[in-house]
């Protein structure tokens, strides 16, 4: 059959051209599509492990340092027993090399054994939270002894408080510097006797391999005022306190200048310490 008309479909109708039923269809997918796109959840691309998630944190692997030791003071572990405590005390020699008031020579004034610690009986300090200042420790140490040394000139006393381990010494100086700190000035006060009566500057640390302080001191006593310096050591299992005096009459600075720099004597006391640590083995 000719002619332009497309025959009828089996309904009756018309056909439609190939093409023309196509487009709503197409139309209708492209929407679903879009649709499709825009309601999913859009997933990222990963490209390194979710460090949020739990059991997949991928940290960097570093090896723990280790601290470094806290290097050990010499001698801060040194125990000393009565047979090798007298090597802290310093000798006539000691002193004639570093102290100018010494240089004619000194005698021995006090002898091992001769001073007990402590202070007299019926003797007290006054305020008595300075007691310390005076008598190092607060008890009666295992081991004590003093020596002093002297001339016209010059009085150069030293005391060692030995006490039962390091920690305990440790424990003793820094109650010791509390209390010299806190006592600018105290006095003794004995029965019938006049006492005296000290007034020191501020310390200073000291300079040296093992803890220490030292002070300019002004003991009065009778109306006479002696100036001087006092330090204090801490070594080992002991604390080594030793005081020199200016006994020339005179200017005070004059008379301080005759006992040298006070870090100096410092050290002189600094030295036979590190020599007694070492005759320790």
């Amino acid at each position: 059959m000719s002619g332009s008309t497309p025959p009828p479909d089996v309904a009756g109708e018309p056909q439609r051209g190939r093409t023309g039923w196509r487009w709503p269809l197409v139309v209708v997918l492209a929407l679903a599509c879009l649709t499709v796109l825009v309601l999913m959840p859009w997933t990222p691309v990963e490209t390194e492990p979710d460090l949020t998630e739990t059991g997949t944190t991928a940290e960097p692997t570093v090896e723990p340092s280790t601290p470094a030791s806290p290097v050990a003071q010499p001698g801060s572990d040194a125990a000393f027993d009565a047979t090798t405590a007298p090597a802290l005390f310093v000798t006539a020699a000691d002193l004639v090399a570093g102290v100018p008031a010494a240089e004619p020579g000194v005698d021995a004034q006090i002898t091992a054994g001769q001073l007990p610690w402590g202070l007299p009986a019926g003797s007290t300090i006054d305020p008595a939270e300075c007691t310390i200042a005076a008598t190092v420790v607060a008890t009666p140490p295992p081991w004590y002894d003093a020596l002093m040394w002297g001339n016209e000139a010059l009085a150069f006393e030293q005391e060692v408080v030995l006490l039962p381990d390091p920690a305990t010494a440790r424990e003793a100086f820094r109650s010791l510097v509390t209390t010299v700190d806190a006592c600018p000035e105290y006095s003794q006060v004995n029965l019938g006797v006049d006492g005296g009566t000290w007034v020191t500057e501020p310390a200073i640390e000291g300079q040296g391999v093992y803890p220490s302080i030292v002070q300019e001191v002004t003991q009065s006593a009778e109306g006479t005022e002696v100036p001087g310096y006092r330090g204090h050591l801490l070594v080992g299992n002991t604390v080594v306190t030793w005081t020199a005096e200016a006994l020339e009459a005179g200017d005070r600075e004059a008379a301080l200048a005759t006992l040298g720099d006070p870090t100096t004597l410092s050290a002189l006391v600094q030295d036979r310490a590190q020599s007694a640590v070492r005759s320790l083995g």
